[in-house]
């Protein structure tokens, strides 16, 4: 505990500098107008509000310093060098910086990072020469020079809470570091709990914004767009739902249903009771998913408990119009979607009877044993080898189908560039190391594929081309 501060020490030096300067002591005013100049009386003063402060005008005060300032350079300030050490070692530190180094009588609280850098300026040094590094003022905050990408987290804060709708210290910190510097959680922590537009809920948080628009949040539309179907529903419902469609825009940053709960008891958009989340006004899906998806809602709440299976969901979509890959996308990914049992889906937020979802199921395993699914290969008079298959519910619904081993193991892994008759309307990909081939649904478009339709595939290996011929039962001959 020394018995005077860093700024008492600075004070002297321009009582000898003003002396030095103009052969005289400064009056208690222009004391005064000096030290708010150079940044003892807490932040760095411009020249108008140094003038205010001794009744002369700005210029007066620049002509002054101007003077002194030669007589600060080479000048040394004792605590000069244990601020910078503790002002490092704490890094970052609010403004003004004084308020923590008060406690142990090495500043006045007052000193702000701002003034304690001009001091340093003034007299020729910097901490570089004092410490080794550099410390820089930004965003209200005196920081470590290497650590000046913590101080972007709440900027990143606001970006994981567009994309996202939550995040925490541990996704920022990743987010912000660099493979040759790793940052301290502590500190992102410590910068962010110091902002008050962030919101926290344990060790998540989100950021409240000025303007947060229902599109400002992915967590908010996507809740708006479940409960627009049917409402309301629980918490984790609508986190189930989240999750199929974060998987859908590969996103990784999911937070917990208890997470999620709190962050919907502080939206402005809903209302929670118990589990139950609901929209603060009533939400129309038509408006907010538009006119294709919601004929497919329609579809569904046109059923008796609002659930299909596959085959029978994807016919009547088909019926409407949608195309399969629209459908497929759905099925597999949307948000407003629920599966209710093996081949059975419908809306989420449904409450279908089980008894009523088994008959579905069963009903739905009898029409597919009574669908051809043959499948055969040969070879072509030109050397090519052909697949003949019969068109079923699986695949205009998938888009992906299986080749026979005889051609999967001569393209594993490799891409088939579709032809219909001699246009290219797609590429199929097949996998490696297993049987399937995706990527048809532009070819079943292409030649308005039905089930119960047969359709040849001749492959042409060498050229990595596929042809498609479809017809009727006359292909199997």
């Amino acid at each position: 505990m020394t018995n005077r501060s860093f700024e008492d020490e600075v004070e002297d030096l321009l009582i000898e500098a003003y002396k030095a300067a103009f052969k005289r002591q400064p009056s208690d005013e222009w004391l005064r107008a000096i030290a708010m100049r150079v940044g003892t009386k807490g932040d760095v003063a411009t020249l108008d509000e140094a003038g205010a402060a001794s009744g002369v005008t700005r210029e007066r005060v620049r002509q002054v310093m101007a003077k002194i300032e030669p007589q600060l350079r080479g000048t040394a300030v004792s605590g000069a060098r244990e601020v910078a050490e503790t002002l490092v070692a704490r890094s970052p530190v609010p403004e003004p910086i004084g308020r923590r180094l008060a406690r142990s009588g090495m500043t006045r609280p007052t000193l702000t990072g701002k003034g304690f850098l001009n001091i340093l300026k003034l007299t020729g040094t910097s901490p570089t020469d004092l410490v080794g590094t550099q410390l820089v003022s930004m965003d209200g905050w005196l920081v470590e020079e290497s650590e000046v990408p913590v101080m972007k987290a709440v900027s990143v804060a606001k970006k994981h809470t567009s994309s996202y709708g939550m995040t925490t210290v541990e996704e920022i910190r990743q987010a912000l570091a660099s493979p040759d510097k790793q940052l301290d959680a502590t500190d992102i922590r410590r910068v962010l709990e110091r902002e008050p537009s962030i919101k926290w809920a344990g060790e998540w948080l989100w950021v409240e914004k000025d303007h947060d628009g229902s599109h400002a949040n992915r967590l908010v539309n996507t809740a708006r767009s479940i409960l627009s179907v049917n409402s309301p529903q629980t918490v984790a419902s609508i986190h189930e739902g989240a999750r199929r469609m974060w998987k859908f825009r590969g996103l990784d940053i999911l937070p917990p249903i208890a997470a999620m709960k709190a962050f919907f008891e502080e939206s402005p958009y809903f209302v929670v009771e118990d589990d139950l989340v609901r929209p603060i006004e009533p939400l129309n899906y038509r408006e907010i998913l538009g006119t294709t998806t919601a004929m497919m809602i329609d579809v569904l709440k046109g059923s008796q408990y609002q659930v299909m299976d596959r085959q029978s969901l994807y016919e009547a979509c088909s019926d409407a119009g949608i195309s399969p890959g629209t459908y497929g996308i759905w099925t597999t990914y949307g948000e407003w979607m629920e599966k209710f049992g093996p081949n059975v889906w419908g809306l989420r937020g449904s409450s279908p009877n089980p008894g009523a979802v088994e008959a579905i199921r069963t009903a739905a395993r009898a029409r597919l044993k009574a669908e051809p699914r043959r499948k055969s290969w040969s070879w072509a008079a030109d050397g090519r080898i052909a697949q003949t298959m019969d068109v079923t519910t699986s695949f205009l619904g998938s888009g992906v189908l299986s080749f026979v081993p005889e051609i999967q193991n001569m393209l594993a892994g490799q891409a088939l560039a579709v032809m219909l008759d001699g246009v290219p309307v797609t590429t199929a990909k097949l996998g490696d190391d297993h049987a399937f081939c995706w990527g048809w649904h532009p070819a079943i478009a292409a030649t308005g594929a039905q089930r119960g339709d047969v359709l040849r595939i001749t492959v042409d290996v060498g050229a990595k081309t596929a042809e498609l011929q479809i017809g009727g039962q006359e292909l199997w001959n």
